[in-house]
């Protein structure tokens, strides 16, 4: 069973550039490795993960450059998951 969550992504001008933060408890929820994959508006995206303690748990935080590339807006609800191989 494929473990996934609905939440909110917001531009982060600390996150690099392929990489997004996400609180430490839910890389463990589901079991998330080094890679995280995002579905926004029916288009998926592979990104690294780095986790913090400090961020809230309900939010995903993406370089802003980066993710306006990707053509995903700040404060766009994504589903996020481990990356299905």
């Amino acid at each position: 069973m494929v473990k996934e969550r609905r939440l909110r992504i917001l531009h982060d001008e600390t996150a690099k550039e392929d990489e997004l933060v996400i609180h430490t408890k839910l890389k463990e929820d589901l079991d998330i490795k080094t890679k995280v994959e995002i579905v926004v508006a029916k288009r998926r995206f592979i990104f690294k993960v780095r986790t913090k303690t400090t961020v809230e748990e309900d939010k995903i935080y993406g370089n802003p450059e980066d993710l306006l590339i990707k053509g995903i807006q700040d404060n766009s609800i994504a589903t996020i998951r481990a990356p299905i191989e």
